[in-house]
């Protein structure tokens, strides 16, 4: 299934303009400080004003030229900042499954293992480094299957023996939920191993797509549009 946007808005100095269809994919964002990728997270998770258009699994999120907008609470996201926040009061295991109706001890199971956190889940919160909190975080974002996953600079605390770990794990979860993951990330092997597409971004403008494919032989090659 395929997948839209194309979003103009003007936020501050930022002009944002973007169009682009993806479909069930991993796709990394780079790009300078200030080139409008947090912002674009932002807008697809409907927490700005924007003009265009989003349409994911069929469904509308975004017709601003009929006045419409779904409200972000209905658009069933995940979504990760570079700074977790957590519920101080609850347990680890709390903060994952609160709110999700039908809990899913399996699926819990599978999710804390991937991510390295079954040991934290009888710990609070002010106990945690800031590494566990950002793991905590992912696994509170994916427990729910969303819709669509979007992470911004969700590994940035993390060891980098833990963060090649955590790209595996991305990756199986990925294909395990069917659904698009959109990652900002300023390191470049983020791109290098997971991006199926890779968005590079200046001043608010999508100005390169890379699509990886692979070839018979299971080696990747590289297609590029834009600038």
């Amino acid at each position: 299934m395929t997948h839209d946007l194309r979003l103009t808005t003007q936020l501050g100095s930022l002009f944002l303009d973007v169009h682009a269809e993806f479909a069930n994919e991993m796709i990394v964002i780079s790009g300078e400080n200030g080139a409008g990728k947090s912002t674009l997270l932002r807008c697809i998770a409907g927490l700005e004003e924007v003009s265009g258009q989003i349409c994911m699994h069929g469904q509308q999120w975004l017709d601003s030229s009929a006045g419409f907008v779904l409200p972000t609470e209905q658009r069933k996201l995940g979504f990760v900042w570079s700074e977790a926040v957590l519920l101080p009061w609850l347990t680890i295991e709390k903060n994952i499954i609160l709110g999700v109706d039908e809990e899913s001890l399996l699926w819990f199971e599978q999710l804390v293992e991937q991510l390295e956190i079954k040991h934290l889940l009888k710990r609070k919160p002010d106990v945690l480094s800031t590494g566990e909190a950002q793991r905590v975080s992912l696994a509170r974002a994916i427990y729910r299957k969303p819709s669509i996953l979007l992470l911004d600079e969700p590994f940035s605390a993390q060891a980098p023996d833990i963060r090649a770990r955590l790209r595996q794990a991305l990756q199986r979860l990925q294909k395990q939920l069917q659904i698009p993951i959109i990652l900002v990330s300023h390191d470049v092997e983020d791109a290098k191993v997971l991006a199926q597409k890779h968005w590079r971004m200046r001043e608010g403008k999508l100005m390169v797509s890379i699509n990886r494919h692979s070839r018979e032989d299971g080696n990747p090659y590289f297609e590029s549009t834009g600038e």
